[in-house]
């Protein structure tokens, strides 16, 4: 995300400054400057042979700005427009919660009940789970998405409620304690929508129109429960697709591919709107029609985990800073939809981007489209830490002794560092980024977002170690010092493998040296070892257990949201 040639970072205080009040309407000069800079954003996919996005801007109670980039379907030629509708993915999550806070305004519900209270079906976990904590992502309840997709669970599948209450309602343990940590689950705002139905006698969809979406006139917003249902409008979902030997080069059918998935839950996700309907809901927040003004700082407040630990999530919606400035936000991913609202409640400006392809960054766009109606330079961060800083030359031996595999000392999250193609990338489950050099142990990652890594060697006390900053917040990765096994020590790891949880067995073989996960539907992928007795394939980390007698008698799967979920050899 270039901004070289923009304002000096020198100007950045006055114009920060005049940013915090109410910013005024710009003047006709200004607004076409402002409207070109817009659609230089976008240039990129503003064509009629790519899928693109739709954008809004709204300052105070209005549309400023609203264009359509690109294509809402690629085989029949339509254009996006300011009334193509796109599923938002996880921003749907406030308007879930603002369901359950409208039973709980009619004194139909609380936060605070034990969600078993409505929700019988779910195990005893032995510590109750609030509907607050559904909401905030404190449960502790494993992802159900996670959950299917282990249970052998494809996106060109149907999957139904009844199959992620199913897959809930087997799991004998949590990931961590009811409130102790953060960790985002969609299991909690699918089990609210369930919630929202038996309290309310209504289904989801049917309850948000009655009372969200209709009273706000939101004519053109739904929950899509059915994934054959018809959505006048609708834009469809694309992915990149391989291009066919001997295709020409620029044939949008051999470019993309549908990226529609067949789930029909809802609550988590399934929200279909526009960007001008978006608006009604921005509004909302200023002038309440639906729920009370209450209500909706009662969404805007961050929660609060058992130790007092204060998180950026409320109830559906994210709340942090952006520029120095107050921010309320939520982003949304699912199939080749991708979406952001990001909203400036203290200059009364908003941001809508909903696109429809699978490699769009609608967050990193709404705020460089935020910094120009705001009246921002561009981000300090960048200019200062990377883009004035000049791409150092590293030799092979340089580079090469950064890879490996790091994990986070406390999540378990692992990256891997590869060399390739003179250059290193960072492997993040399936996806590859790559690192730009900004000096010898420190390099640039310039996508899904800005940051640097920074190694470090290894010292007497720590190993080596990777830290990774994002604005003002770093991480550090420790490197894992990978095994080797041979041929012989992973026939140990061959069999089969019962997980209740998941309703299915694992097995793994050795296969030309490799241990391999054998699936009827996919061709067989080796794991790579990790320490001795771990593995990882793509997202999923394996730990090999061993009984008193020393021999390999069950197998845990870890995958981020679900985690140390327990199989037993047979």
């Amino acid at each position: 995300m270039s901004v070289a040639g923009w304002l000096a970072s020198t100007l950045a205080l006055p114009l920060l400054a005049l940013a915090t009040a109410h910013a005024a309407p710009p003047d006709t000069a200004d607004r076409g400057a402002l409207e070109a800079a817009t659609d230089a954003i976008f240039a990129q996919w503003n064509r009629r042979d790519t899928p693109g996005c739709g954008v809004a801007v709204y300052r105070d109670d209005a549309i400023v700005f609203q264009r359509g980039y690109g294509m809402a379907s690629l085989e029949l030629g339509v254009p996006i427009g300011p009334h193509s509708v796109f599923d938002i993915g996880s921003t749907s999550k406030q308007f879930t919660a603002a369901s359950v806070l409208l039973l709980a305004q009619d004194g139909k519900l609380s936060l605070d009940d034990d969600i078993r209270q409505h929700l019988p079906e779910m195990p005893d976990y032995g510590r109750r789970i609030t509907i607050r904590q559904l909401l905030q992502h404190t449960s502790g309840l494993r992802d159900y998405i996670a959950l299917l997709i282990l249970g052998g669970a494809a996106f060109d599948d149907q999957a139904t409620d009844a199959q992620a209450l199913d897959a809930l309602t087997r799991q004998r343990a949590l990931n961590f304690p009811p409130g102790s940590e953060h960790l985002y689950s969609n299991s909690g705002y699918f089990l609210a929508g369930r919630i929202v139905e038996r309290v309310s006698g209504q289904s989801l969809p049917a309850f948000a129109r009655e009372r969200i979406f209709a009273p706000l006139g939101m004519r053109d917003t739904r929950f899509r429960r059915d994934h054959a249902e018809l959505v006048p409008g609708r834009a469809m979902a694309y992915a990149r697709a391989e291009a066919s030997v001997g295709a020409p080069p620029h044939d949008t059918a051999t470019s993309y591919r549908l990226d529609q998935p067949h789930w029909d839950q809802v609550g988590d996700g399934s929200v279909h709107t526009t960007t001008a309907d978006l608006l009604r809901w921005d509004r909302n927040f200023y002038e309440p029609k639906v729920g009370s003004a209450a209500m909706l700082a009662q969404m805007q407040q961050p929660g609060v985990l058992d130790d007092g630990k204060a998180i950026d999530y409320g109830l559906g919606l994210k709340m942090g800073e952006y520029r120095g400035l107050a921010t309320v936000r939520h982003g949304g991913a699912w199939g080749g939809y991708r979406a952001e609202l990001l909203r400036f409640p203290q200059q009364h400006l908003s941001v809508a981007t909903l696109c429809n392809f699978a490699e769009a960054q609608p967050q990193r766009w709404a705020e460089r489209i935020a910094e120009l109606w705001l009246g921002l330079p561009p981000s300090l961060a960048q200019d200062s830490a990377t883009v004035q800083r000049k791409s150092a030359h590293l030799t092979p031996a340089q580079l090469q002794q950064w890879t490996g595999v790091y994990r986070h000392a406390e999540s378990g999250d692992l990256r891997k560092i590869v060399h390739a193609d003179g250059r290193l990338a960072l492997r993040h489950f399936d996806d590859e980024f790559v690192l730009r050099p900004l000096g010898s142990a420190e390099f640039e990652l310039s996508a899904p977002s800005i940051a640097t890594l920074r190694f470090h060697e290894r010292t007497r006390d720590r190993p080596r170690r990777m830290t990774v900053t994002t604005g003002d917040r770093g991480r550090d990765y420790l490197a894992v010092d990978v095994a080797a096994p041979p041929a012989d020590e992973l026939q140990a790891y061959a069999g089969r493998y019962r997980c209740n949880e998941l309703g299915r067995d694992y097995e793994f073989e050795l296969v030309d040296g490799a241990l391999r996960q054998l699936d009827p539907r996919f061709p067989a992928v080796a794991l790579e070892p990790l320490e001795r007795d771990r593995f990882v394939q793509g997202l999923l980390s394996y730990r090999f257990h061993r009984g008193a007698d020393g021999r390999i008698d069950g197998v845990a799967l870890d995958a981020g949201r679900v985690r140390d979920l327990a199989c037993s050899r047979l």
